[in-house]
């Protein structure tokens, strides 16, 4: 009996440790995939961006400017900032940020970011939402967003991280950032599991 206890539990640590490795393995794969294209055939409603990578402002407005959508949310922007320096920073158009762009700076992080943008969808009553964020980020914003805005219907449009390809930055420092953001990714899943249901 103890000894059928003991190959039990080997198992089931073996097992464990195989399901976390391919959980790993599905959450890197994100840094290979591509963005879905995005056509205007798809009605949708608006673009939300959240502030904080490289390029996702620039991304999200060029997103706007191709006509896909005719609203755009940037959440997570700084209380200082206003709309005539974003387009000072990314040399827009200021007609186009003052007539189709909307600013949210309540948030300070992914789960506040997810709040403010399912108060703005509500508000606006849409249903179908480009969301923009870096591709180590997207996994864990589309799982809060889904939960808190459950009738939208949202595109992933991941701007790409040049985390792998920068030589500047050491292996053990990437690995490092990427167990970060699983480690992040995983405490959300819990958190919404044991909040939601």
């Amino acid at each position: 009996m103890l000894r059928s206890l003991k190959i039990l539990k080997i198992l089931s640590t073996i097992l464990c440790i195989f399901i976390l490795i391919l959980d790993v393995l599905d959450f890197v794969r994100i840094f290979n995939s591509s963005s879905v294209i995005v056509e205007q055939s798809h009605d949708i409603d608006g673009i939300v961006v959240f502030t904080g990578g490289e390029d996702r402002i620039k991304t999200s407005v060029e997103l706007l400017s191709s006509g896909v959508a005719e609203r755009l949310f940037i959440s997570g922007v700084n209380p200082g900032t206003n709309k005539y320096n974003i387009s000072e920073q990314i040399l827009i158009d200021f007609n186009l940020i003052d007539c189709c762009i909307d600013l949210g700076s309540n948030a300070k992080n992914t789960f506040e970011n997810a709040l403010e943008t399912a108060d703005w969808i509500r508000e606006n009553e849409y249903e179908n939402i480009i969301i923009v964020t870096s591709d180590y980020h997207m996994k864990r914003s589309l799982l809060i967003l889904r939960n808190l805005s459950k009738n939208t219907n949202f595109f992933p449009y991941h701007v790409k991280s040049k985390l792998l390809y920068d030589l500047n930055i050491t292996k053990f420092e990437k690995l490092r950032i990427i167990a970060l953001e699983y480690s992040k990714y995983l405490y959300t899943r819990v958190k919404l599991l044991f909040e939601f249901n």
